[in-house]
């Protein structure tokens, strides 16, 4: 048994990688866009006041919360058949069961830590400007468009991105389903051609080069929202 030795990881071992990369980043964008819509959708129901709605959707943001996202993921791979009617299964089952059951997973699971993000940014601001909006004239649209969009954006977006970081990590727990994305794709290295050290050296080495790509778009997001928002301040009022 030879020691450790990048070079050792032959041409199939790279395409293995590259392919379960190109599945981790497929897996990660689609959980992220549908998780930020759960999370739009939550949060604004958990935020309007609308007492049933708020209590059913505080009761699927503690479940998803307090439940390990591993088993949310077995949980519908085994459970979509039974669970979801034939017009919501069918879809998914074509579309790659293994790939659709993770990002269905992921995506409620991200979207309940999501929706409390957003949520938190329609308590920041203050019920004095829905008020204005109504005396003005503004419907609910160019109410949320105007006035809540742009405030929420500020406030949301860099935990947001924080969130997005957690779900790329969370992708390789697709593995327990047979997903080949990249951390499958290392275990078939190891079982098949005896190199498991080096292909999760490089394995490590991808996941945290995305999550730190992410982590620097927060914070030039954290800086570019600050640095308007100061801007703003400086600017004199009229008189």
């Amino acid at each position: 048994m030879g020691g450790f030795d990048l070079g050792a990881l032959d041409a199939e071992s790279w395409r293995l990688i590259l392919a379960g990369l190109v599945v981790t980043c497929k897996l990660a964008a689609v959980s992220l866009f549908f998780a930020s819509l759960v999370g739009i959708v939550v949060g604004t129901a958990r935020w309007a006041d609308l007492p049933v709605l708020r209590q059913l959707m505080w009761l699927y943001v503690e479940i998803a919360r307090n439940t390990p996202p591993l088993v949310q993921i077995l949980f519908w791979y085994f459970s979509a058949s039974v669970l979801l009617p034939e017009w919501a299964f069918l879809p998914l089952r074509d579309a790659g069961y293994e790939f659709s059951a993770a990002a269905l997973a992921l995506s409620l699971y991200h979207g309940a830590f999501m929706g409390e993000v957003f949520r938190a940014g329609l308590n920041s601001i203050h019920a004095g400007q829905f008020q204005a909006a109504r005396a003005l004239g503004m419907n609910f649209w160019q109410l949320m468009t105007r006035i809540v969009a742009p405030q929420v954006a500020r406030i949301a977006a860099p935990p947001m991105v924080n969130e997005a970081v957690a779900l790329v990590k969370s992708t390789s727990l697709a593995l327990a389903i047979g997903l080949a994305e990249l951390t499958y794709q290392y275990k078939h290295i190891d079982n098949f051609m005896f190199r498991g050290v080096e292909a999760l050296v490089v394995v490590t080495a991808i996941y945290l080069t995305l999550c730190l790509i992410l982590s620097q778009f927060g914070r030039l997001l954290a800086i570019r929202f600050s640095h308007t928002r100061a801007t703003r301040k400086s600017v004199p009022s009229a008189t």
